[in-house]
C-alpha cells in the first residue's frame, strides 16, 4: 500500500511540474510575443529604406524581396525580445 501511494504521489508531482512548466513557457512566449510586436512597430516608418539599402550591400544583391526583409526584421525583433526576457527573468 505504501509503494502504491508513493507511486501515485510521484505521478502527481510529475504532473504538477509539467503543468507549472507549461504555464511558465506560455507566460514566457506571451511576453516575448508582446515585446517583439512592440519592437516591430519601430520598423513601420519611412526610414526602412536605409536598412534595405544596407542589406543590399551586405547581401551583395541588387534587390531585396519584401518577404525576405520582413522575415529579417521579424527574426531580429523576436531574437531581441528573447534576449531581453532572458536578461530580465
Amino acid at each position: 500500500m505504501m509503494l502504491h501511494r508513493a507511486v501515485e504521489n510521484g505521478y502527481e508531482n510529475a504532473y504538477c511540474n509539467m503543468m507549472n512548466n507549461d504555464e511558465a513557457q506560455f507566460d514566457k512566449d506571451k511576453w516575448i510575443e508582446a515585446r517583439a510586436e512592440e519592437l516591430l512597430k519601430n520598423f513601420s516608418n519611412d526610414n526602412d529604406w536605409q536598412i534595405v539599402e544596407l542589406l543590399k550591400i551586405k547581401l551583395e544583391s541588387k534587390s531585396i524581396d519584401a518577404d525576405l526583409y520582413n522575415q529579417f526584421i521579424t527574426d531580429i525583433c523576436y531574437s531581441q525580445a528573447n534576449l531581453e526576457y532572458n536578461q530580465n527573468f
